[in-house]
């Protein structure tokens, strides 16, 4: 597959930015629909009705845009590897969220633009690693962890959940960068309908093998959850993620993603009653610097006058 046949902007124009900031504000209320929805059920199967939610709208959607789903034979393997690694990154994700707080599992899935801006480097060739990039990305990532900075306990469950939402972060990072390489000749809409759709497999199976039957109450504090990662996050995130992934930066638009777990801490704070620290407001101003300095570059930091 010719990996160069789209070459992505460096420049984020307004537009893109409008979109990145919803997107972080939807995937940071999407660790507290996660941990609503664990109450009343468990990882695996959580997951699974996620995505068979999320298919059923971009193939209706798809369907109604006139794009064609079926893959093609030389796809296939892309996709299944995609798919392989996605549901790796989902269920590291609910689990670890099972065992966390909703905020901190927030922070923790957020380290993913480091491993996309290390991997990009590697990957993409439009795509290196610059001072610029390293000390904005670090500015960001230092402000989120200042908005945590009085919550760091020691205990063994909640290291456990901290643990497989780093993990899932790390998978969410090698994600982007692969799905950046292969959406250039795949659709976006296929790519993501055959993502969750292989996905399904490994989902039900795992819940199957693994997690009880009277485990799962299914309740309307659920049912709402499931709408709203299925149909927000699931659906459009994902859809306007990877449309963004094929025209723009991959590490600079990932580091509009730091803002994410700002987000969760907010709406953590509201719907769950999670402590928020009084280091928040130092936080959001390192972010807001991280930011303007991975997406303007400041130019005098990667050598250029």
């Amino acid at each position: 597959m010719d990996q160069n046949k789209t070459l992505p902007s460096e420049n984020l124009g307004l537009k893109a930015v409008i979109i990145l900031l919803f997107l972080a504000l939807f995937w940071g209320g999407n660790a507290v629909a996660v941990k609503l929805a664990l109450k009343d059920t468990e990882p695996f199967m959580l997951a699974g009705l996620r995505f068979a939610l999320g298919a059923v709208i971009v193939g209706l959607w798809s369907r109604f845009i006139g794009i064609e789903l079926k893959p093609k034979r030389d796809e296939i393997i892309y996709l299944i590897i995609l798919s392989l690694i996605f549901a790796a990154q989902i269920a590291t994700f609910n689990m670890g969220t099972k065992f966390t707080k909703a905020g901190r599992a927030s922070l923790f899935i957020n380290t993913h633009p480091f491993f996309v801006a290390v991997l990009a480097h590697y990957f993409i060739a439009t795509d290196r690693l610059s001072v610029g990039k390293i000390v904005g990305l670090l500015l960001a990532f230092g402000g989120v962890l200042i908005v945590f900075r009085d919550d760091v306990g020691l205990d063994r469950t909640r290291i456990l959940g901290d643990s497989l939402v780093l993990i899932s972060g790390g998978l969410l990072g090698i994600l982007a960068v692969y799905t950046k390489r292969i959406v250039q000749n795949i659709s976006a809409y296929k790519l993501l309908f055959w993502e969750m759709i292989f996905a399904l497999v490994p989902f039900f199976g795992l819940s199957l093998i693994f997690e009880a039957p009277d485990s799962h109450n299914f309740t309307s504090r659920l049912f709402i959850s499931i709408a709203y990662q299925g149909i927000v996050v699931a659906s459009f995130c994902f859809v306007a993620w990877t449309l963004i992934l094929k025209r723009y930066s991959a590490s600079k638009a990932s580091a509009f993603l730091f803002s994410t777990p700002l987000f969760g801490v907010g709406l953590s704070k509201l719907i769950l009653d999670e402590p928020v620290t009084p280091y928040l407001i130092v936080g959001v101003i390192l972010v807001a610097a991280g930011i303007y300095v991975v997406n303007r570059g400041f130019k005098f930091l990667n050598g250029k006058k």
